[in-house]
Protein backbone atom coordinates (compact mmCIF):
# COMPACT_ATOMS: atom_id res chain seq x y z
CA UNK A 1 0.00 0.00 0.00
CA UNK A 2 1.43 3.66 -1.03
CA UNK A 3 -0.06 6.57 0.42
CA UNK A 4 0.17 10.23 1.07
CA UNK A 5 1.04 11.56 4.58
CA UNK A 6 0.84 14.79 5.43
CA UNK A 7 2.27 16.57 8.74
CA UNK A 8 0.64 19.69 10.48
CA UNK A 9 2.41 21.54 13.64
CA UNK A 10 0.74 24.61 14.97
CA UNK A 11 -2.18 23.94 12.92
CA UNK A 12 0.15 24.66 9.56
CA UNK A 13 1.28 22.49 6.77
CA UNK A 14 4.75 21.05 7.98
CA UNK A 15 5.62 18.28 5.37
CA UNK A 16 4.15 16.06 3.15
CA UNK A 17 5.48 12.74 2.35
CA UNK A 18 4.71 9.23 0.74
CA UNK A 19 4.66 5.71 2.98
CA UNK A 20 5.29 2.53 1.24
CA UNK A 21 4.65 -0.41 3.67
CA UNK A 22 1.17 -2.65 4.08
CA UNK A 23 -1.64 -1.44 4.95
CA UNK A 24 -1.65 -2.90 8.89
CA UNK A 25 2.30 -1.49 9.07
CA UNK A 26 1.30 2.04 7.89
CA UNK A 27 -1.71 1.86 10.60
CA UNK A 28 0.02 1.27 13.34
CA UNK A 29 2.94 3.79 12.05
CA UNK A 30 0.47 6.44 12.03
CA UNK A 31 -0.84 5.68 15.04
CA UNK A 32 2.29 5.79 16.98
CA UNK A 33 3.20 8.94 15.29
CA UNK A 34 -0.08 11.18 15.89
CA UNK A 35 -0.13 9.89 19.44
CA UNK A 36 3.26 11.16 20.08
CA UNK A 37 1.72 14.14 19.04
CA UNK A 38 -1.22 14.71 21.51
CA UNK A 39 0.30 17.31 23.37
CA UNK A 40 1.81 19.39 20.93
CA UNK A 41 -1.10 21.83 20.44
CA UNK A 42 -2.03 21.89 16.73
CA UNK A 43 0.26 19.25 15.09
CA UNK A 44 -0.88 15.82 14.05
CA UNK A 45 -1.28 13.63 10.88
CA UNK A 46 -3.82 13.25 8.27
CA UNK A 47 -4.30 10.87 5.62
CA UNK A 48 -4.33 12.60 2.05
CA UNK A 49 -6.48 9.93 0.68
CA UNK A 50 -10.14 10.11 2.22
CA UNK A 51 -10.29 6.49 1.61
CA UNK A 52 -7.49 5.51 3.39
CA UNK A 53 -8.57 7.45 6.08
CA UNK A 54 -11.86 5.76 6.56
CA UNK A 55 -9.79 2.45 6.14
CA UNK A 56 -8.40 3.57 9.03
CA UNK A 57 -10.87 4.87 10.93
CA UNK A 58 -12.86 1.19 10.13
CA UNK A 59 -9.45 -1.16 11.19
CA UNK A 60 -9.34 1.39 14.90
CA UNK A 61 -12.80 0.39 15.73
CA UNK A 62 -12.20 -3.18 15.02
CA UNK A 63 -9.17 -3.85 16.89
CA UNK A 64 -9.49 -5.43 20.36
CA UNK A 65 -9.87 -3.15 23.59
CA UNK A 66 -7.40 -4.37 24.83
CA UNK A 67 -4.82 -3.60 22.12
CA UNK A 68 -6.22 -0.12 22.13
CA UNK A 69 -5.32 0.71 24.99
CA UNK A 70 -1.69 -1.15 25.05
CA UNK A 71 -1.17 1.57 21.84
CA UNK A 72 -2.43 4.60 23.54
CA UNK A 73 -0.64 3.92 27.15
CA UNK A 74 1.88 1.81 26.21
CA UNK A 75 4.58 0.64 28.84
CA UNK A 76 3.03 3.68 31.17
CA UNK A 77 1.70 3.42 34.34
CA UNK A 78 -2.03 4.00 34.73
CA UNK A 79 -3.52 4.88 38.41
Amino acid sequence: MKTKITTYSDYKLVKEETWNDTKENIFQKFYSENNGLRYCNGSYLTFEDKEVSKKYDEWYRTLNKSIRFEMYYGSGIVD
